[in-house]
């Protein structure tokens, strides 16, 4: 619960108070200071706005995809780095070292898979939020 304060008597006012209303199309949210009767607008919709709000949701959701891709790409590219690594050592270290292992989670990896092929975006995605 956020709290904040009316500006003329500096109530203590909480964002239970928050009522909304549509008036000329447009959605508002107020707040009424129970002390003042002082109205507060904090915010006002329309469909352009939410419309907008929708599009930048739709954003966050293709970044968290893209970063999960990455994230997947990091822990597969440092494997590859270190089996590289252990393939550039002479045969004496190989064989008191051992067989390389793999260091990747296989859990984290297999979360990563399922999270990506769950939510697919592609191009067209992207051009439908334009």
């Amino acid at each position: 619960m956020s709290e904040f304060h009316c500006n003329v008597c500096a109530t203590e006012l909480s964002t239970e108070l928050i009522q909304t209303e549509k008036k000329y199309d447009i959605d508002v949210a107020y707040v009424d200071c129970p002390e003042c009767d002082n109205r507060f607008n904090m915010m006002f919709d329309n469909k352009d706005t939410t419309r907008i709000k929708n599009k930048i949701k739709k954003v966050k959701e293709i970044e968290h995809y893209l970063q999960l891709q990455l994230y997947r790409e990091m822990l597969l590219v440092e494997d590859e780095y270190y089996r590289q690594t252990y393939n550039d050592l002479p045969v004496e270290e190989k064989e008191l070292i051992g067989e390389y292992q793999s260091d990747i989670d296989k859990q984290k990896l297999k979360e990563y898979n399922r999270a990506i092929k769950d939510k697919r975006y592609d191009f067209k995605d992207l051009l439908r939020l334009i």
